[in-house]
């Protein structure tokens, strides 16, 4: 995880809501991804370009007893997971 890269949604990617989940779906590769409440407020965040450590900062604000150290490493894996799968790209700052 480089500091200032920028994550954001791959526009080919499809979403339904599911509850307090995400279904992620890229048509191009017939993939699909179940996303829990975490997760799927990191994809929300992705509406915006955005960074590894601001997602951490606003998953901290918006879940409580959540502390940076554990919302860094939870934002990095699923940023990782969401590249890997082809949902999200990234882009130097």
């Amino acid at each position: 995880m480089k500091v200032s890269t920028l994550y954001c949604r791959c526009e080919s990617i499809e979403t339904a809501p599911l509850q307090d989940e995400t279904i992620l779906f890229d048509p191009e590769r017939k993939k699909f991804c179940v996303l829990n409440r975490t997760a799927s407020f990191i994809w929300n965040q992705l509406a915006i370009p955005t960074t590894v450590e601001s997602l951490a900062a606003k998953v901290c604000e918006s879940f409580s007893g959540v502390c940076m150290e554990s919302a860094l490493s939870d934002a990095d894996h699923t940023i990782q997971e969401m590249l890997t799968l082809n949902f999200v790209g990234s882009q130097p700052d």
